[in-house]
């Protein structure tokens, strides 16, 4: 499972940096439209707006999942190691509950929207698939934060059970088996 959410949160992240380079370059292109030609390109506000939802809600997994964002965690870090697992535990069941919960809401927002035609201003783009999008992307979150319980649940059951190296065990018998050959 790990490595599948893995992979997705990768994917989606990918897609989140295309759409912002497309945002610089329509962006760049708009200024440049603007102050040579007199002429902006039509479109920029509702591409600049529903692109950097995007690139938020595509990329949130992926942040998540590698613990790239900002935490304030001065006070957990006093407690000892199975504490800190457990705090991080329960944080994680509270943002999978949340996620769970707002990427619901975005389905039933997204059906409101397309029941009512909703589109953007200067392109007429739906706004209805953006929101299912970012529901796709919410639910992804929503599953690293899992991901992240079961690390943690892992770690909390495993603390004072000796860790197995089966790789480890396998080199000691070939080195044995390598003396032994050479002792023959």
């Amino acid at each position: 499972m790990e490595g599948m959410i893995e992979k997705i949160t990768k994917w989606l992240h990918n897609i989140a940096e295309v759409i912002l380079l497309l945002i610089m370059l329509w962006i760049t292109f708009d200024v440049l439209g603007r102050w040579l030609f007199n002429h902006p390109i039509k479109g920029t506000v509702d591409f600049t707006e529903l692109g950097l939802s995007m690139v938020v809600f595509l990329s949130l997994a992926y942040t998540h999942l590698h613990k790239v964002h900002v935490t304030i965690d001065f006070v957990v870090e006093k407690f000892s190691e199975k504490v800190q697992w457990i705090f991080e535990c329960v944080i994680n069941v509270i943002i999978a509950a949340v996620l769970s919960i707002v990427a619901w809401s975005l389905v039933m927002n997204s059906q409101r929207l397309l029941h009512s035609n909703t589109v953007t201003a200067d392109l007429y783009l739906p706004v209805y698939l953006f929101v299912i999008i970012a529901a796709i992307g919410t639910v992804v979150f929503a599953l690293s934060a899992v991901s992240h319980i079961v690390a943690y649940s892992k770690k909390i059951i495993n603390i004072n059970k000796p860790i197995e190296n089966k790789h480890l065990v396998s080199n000691e018998s070939r080195i044995q088996e390598v003396v032994n050959s050479n002792e023959s």
